[in-house]
């Protein structure tokens, strides 16, 4: 499934209900002649009723790019196309590789959960 995917402000705090998160670098992974692209932040719970404040290093996966920057080019936040990963092996492969190159970060793949359909041109 191709959804839009619309890229975040890097360095830009996002505040969350119980804290924030900050996006901080976007990578491209070769893997099978493929380019993933992933976007690597840090995030903090402070504002909780109900846990332990903590911090953590995330790694968001939208997908396989398919079209970069459909629209917004050099805006603050472009939008591309990206395929969603729906192959479990590939799945498995892929945050296996992210998480040798950046250990210790919490790895999360999209499903169709996030998914919103191309809009037709």
């Amino acid at each position: 499934m191709i959804i839009e995917y619309t890229h975040p402000e890097l360095g830009g705090e996002v505040t969350a209900r119980a804290g924030y998160y900050v996006p901080l670098e976007e990578h491209i992974l070769p893997y099978a002649g493929r380019e993933v692209l992933y976007v690597l932040g840090h995030a903090c719970i402070d504002n909780s009723c109900c846990s332990m404040p903590g911090n953590w290093g995330y790694i968001q996966v939208p997908g396989f790019l398919e079209r970069k920057h459909i629209r917004g080019a050099g805006a603050p936040n472009p939008v591309s196309e990206v395929e969603l990963i729906q192959d479990e092996e590939t799945r498995h492969q892929i945050k296996r590789l992210i998480q040798d190159r950046h250990p210790g970060s919490q790895v999360e793949i999209w499903s169709g959960e996030y998914a919103q359909e191309p809009r037709s041109a």
